[in-house]
């Protein structure tokens, strides 16, 4: 997610070279011609059109940033979206760190200010914006968010790998010690709770988003926990990493994102009916050597019951 790229706002004139440049653009606005996405800052309104909502989200987080007077400190789903950590839920508004000698809770014109936690390390800089560090970011949303949402965004959070947008003097990978410890911070008991619940379901080998909410509502729902990116071969050599391996039940299970299918860094130059034809190979190389392997969407996820039938189609437990 952070290898979006917010455009160039379209911004009124100085006054003293133009007086009536504000109002041009505002009656462009008007007509439809341009999207206003805060006072002073415009975007071509089919180029607003065409972006994600995660896109336009980020694009607002940006423009908070540029008209504010002192640089803001963006934290929770505001912070995962610049630090590219999976967010799942409610985007709006903009939310960012109001220092401890000031209330928190507060809204205005599009942006929820959140009291800072006492003991916080300093923030991240990504983009030219102040974030909050990834466990502190994982640690905010583990509090707010079901078990469902929140467990992509931790264990991203706590991949063995460190996504290559983080700057390169924060390329650290972080441990679920230093989630429970920022949650030491909380101010009571139950909030640490929730934070220790998702830490401890966590995984860094989970490979996307999607990955993660699917094995969230296996927890859930008490099926067998799954092995990660287990290696197969077989006498051709590699046949791939399945997404879960329940190998007592001789099973495996495949998340289909539709990126797979569509975006160029997961194509690699084939043509996505080439990726369908080699993902039909691989699978039956798995059969092969005895394997039941099972698939799901993202429609799956969006009613759970969905996944639930099909892992238990194919033979799996709950408790």
């Amino acid at each position: 997610m952070a290898d979006f790229t917010v455009p160039e706002f379209i911004r009124p004139e100085n006054k003293l070279v133009d007086e009536y440049s504000a109002q041009r653009l505002a009656a462009r606005a008007k007509a439809g011609n341009l999207y206003r996405v805060r006072r002073g800052l415009y975007l071509p309104f089919e180029l607003w059109q065409a972006l994600t909502p995660w896109e336009k989200y980020r694009v607002q987080i940006q423009a908070v940033h540029e008209t504010a007077m002192r640089p803001p400190l963006f934290a929770r789903q505001s912070a995962a979206a610049v630090l590219g950590l999976p967010y799942f839920g409610f985007r709006n508004p903009v939310e960012t760190v109001v220092s401890g000698d000031k209330s928190g809770g507060q809204s205005s014109s599009g942006v929820h200010r959140v009291k800072a936690i006492p003991g916080d390390p300093p923030p991240w800089e990504m983009f030219g914006l102040q974030v909050t560090p990834p466990p502190q970011t994982a640690r905010d949303l583990a509090v707010r968010l079901s078990f469902v949402d929140a467990l992509p965004t931790m264990d991203k959070a706590l991949q063995a790998r460190t996504p290559q947008s983080w700057p390169w003097d924060r390329k650290r990978i972080f441990s679920p010690q230093d989630v429970l410890a920022s949650a030491e911070l909380l101010p009571n008991k139950t909030q640490r709770t929730r934070v220790a619940r998702v830490v401890g379901y966590a995984n860094g080998l989970s490979q996307s988003a999607g990955e993660s909410k699917s094995r969230a509502v296996m927890i859930l729902n008490g099926f067998p926990p799954p092995q990660l990116q287990v290696r197969f071969s077989d006498s051709n050599g590699l046949i791939g990493y399945p997404d879960f391996d329940w190998e007592e039940y001789q099973t495996l299970g495949e998340f289909d994102g539709y990126e797979k299918y569509s975006a160029q860094k997961y194509l690699k130059g084939r043509t996505p009916s080439k990726v369908v034809v080699e993902e039909k190979k691989r699978e039956d190389r798995l059969r092969a050597k005895g394997y039941k392997v099972v698939r799901w969407l993202w429609e799956d996820l969006t009613d759970p019951r969905r996944l639930v039938r099909l892992l238990q189609g194919a033979g799996l437990p709950t408790k």
